[in-house]
């Protein structure tokens, strides 16, 4: 009996065959997950919208500096963002 389990296919590999997909699938995910973890939190669009979307104070300030704005016009708007909301 040992034997014909010993040289059966089916149990060769101690009868685990069945799961080698799961293992592989797993495998891809865990790739997947770190490769994202690693890179998407590092560069991840949230971070890149924050950084780049500026607050009112640098886009005024950009924009009195690019002479879309004159001193006083600057100067009103950057009172207007100075009070504190009611």
């Amino acid at each position: 009996m040992t034997t014909l389990l010993a040289h059966d296919p089916t149990w060769a590999h101690g009868g685990w065959w069945f799961l080698a997909p799961f293992v592989w699938i797993f495998s891809f995910f865990l790739i997947v997950g770190l490769f994202r973890a690693i890179f998407w939190r590092r560069r991840g669009h949230r971070h890149w919208y924050r950084h780049h979307q500026g607050t009112g104070r640098s886009i005024l300030a950009e924009r009195y500096a690019r002479g879309e704005i004159d001193e006083q016009e600057y100067r009103t708007r950057l009172a207007v963002l100075d009070t504190p909301p009611q």
